[in-house]
């Protein structure tokens, strides 16, 4: 969820149609504080804020369970086999890409790795405080020690294992665009956007309260 889109969308909706409307600190700060609240709907703040760690036994789970998902999809990438088997259901979930390219329909995904890897190497973990997806990066290597790349993979949890939800490749050289594995709640990045959202939204409102306390000046003058 991109919340500085949503806040700038939200506040586009919410300002005066009149052509005449001039810029007022006071709602502008309205605004923002309204699309913060919209844009966490359903996403507590103490997930957001990383309050809220995943717990040992969720954490193992997944510690344990991310791998072979990726060795799953190796398995069928190598032979170009349908992919929907190690991918989610949730079709506006799903995402390939390489180098930054993206590729959404699985049909046409083809990994120019997985028939060459001889062995992946875990470069690290991450559950989301919110227990439901887990990311994690291993680099892949050819039977002759090469290096092929690097896999960065975001897993759903199910009954049983996990699934991808999106799996990104960076090829050697590439691999410093990979973001680094930091805490998050629900999707990688959501943390820093909402803190980002809430800092405009206390700006706002210090913006607003600057103003009031103007104009009661220049009133008493």
């Amino acid at each position: 969820m991109k919340y500085g889109l949503i806040i700038a969308a939200a506040a586009g909706a919410l300002l005066p149609s009149s052509a005449t409307a001039q810029y007022n600190a006071g709602f502008m700060a309205d605004v923002i504080g309204q699309a913060v609240a919209r844009s966490n709907r359903g996403i507590p703040e103490n997930c957001l804020n990383l309050t809220w760690v995943p717990n040992d036994k969720q954490t193992a789970r997944f510690n344990a369970e991310a791998e072979p998902a990726l060795r799953a999809y190796l398995a069928l990438a190598a032979v170009n086999a349908d992919l929907k088997p190690v991918y989610t259901s949730r079709k506006q979930d799903r995402s390939w890409s390489i180098d930054g390219a993206k590729i959404t329909e699985l049909m046409d995904i083809r990994d120019p790795w997985a028939a060459r890897v001889d062995r992946i190497e875990l470069i690290g973990l991450r559950l989301g405080g919110y227990e439901v997806r887990g990311r994690g990066q291993w680099r892949a290597y050819a039977a002759d020690g090469s290096l092929l790349g690097i896999y960065d993979g975001l897993f759903r949890r199910k009954s049983k294992g996990f699934e991808i939800s999106s799996l990104d490749l960076w090829t050697p050289g590439e691999e410093s665009k990979a973001k680094p594995l930091s805490g998050f709640c629900y999707t990688p990045g959501d943390h820093e956007e909402w803190v980002e959202a809430t800092a405009k939204a206390k700006a706002a409102k210090a913006e607003r309260q600057a103003a009031k306390a103007a104009a009661r000046a220049a009133k008493a003058k």
